[in-house]
């Protein structure tokens, strides 16, 4: 039986996803160099240095070529995958909370626009004037010609000059 925490399955599928199209033997010695660093202890630059003259000596039984894995190279390797690690533990954080709010009904409704705020009322789509947003190009046209001969009709109204108002006080 196979025991996983939910954390760790996380981070092995993110992993899985960023390091894809990376060769299975790559993969095998940044495990061997996390493997020297955590396990028996050895500086970063010896565990690097060990695990490029081990993966030189293997033959790749598809070109039947050595690998030439550079410590540069490897090194490179390394760090990318520890930062792919962090990040995955991030998003997992994130992942696990929205998880929760689901679970407990207590998810924040967000504005339908897909700016990614609140909406204030639970009954409301969106937020005041993000509705706009999912309109096509010639509805957003439609409405603004509507607009713009509103706005002509309104000139009828009264114009009030308050400075005269106040000389005349």
């Amino acid at each position: 039986m196979l025991i996983l925490d939910k954390e760790m399955a996380f981070i092995s599928n993110y992993l899985a996803e960023k390091e894809y199209f990376m060769n299975d033997d790559l993969r095998k010695a940044l495990s061997y160099i996390y493997y020297l660093i955590h396990k028996k202890h050895k500086s970063k630059s010896l565990a690097i240095y060990i695990a490029n003259e081990k993966y030189k000596k293997i033959i790749n039984r598809n070109t039947q070529e050595y690998y030439n894995f550079t410590t540069e190279y490897l090194w490179k390797m390394y760090n990318s995958r520890l930062a792919h690690i962090k990040n995955a533990k991030e998003k997992f954080k994130i992942w696990d909370l929205n998880i929760r709010l689901k679970h407990y009904g207590m998810e924040k409704k967000l504005c339908e626009c897909g700016c990614g705020q609140e909406v204030k009322k639970s009954n409301q789509r969106f937020i005041h004037g993000h509705n706009v947003r999912t309109r096509s190009k010639k509805e957003k046209q439609f409405y603004a010609k509507l607009m713009l001969e509103k706005r002509n009709r309104k000139e009828n109204i009264i114009k009030v000059d308050f400075k005269s108002l106040k000389k005349s006080m």
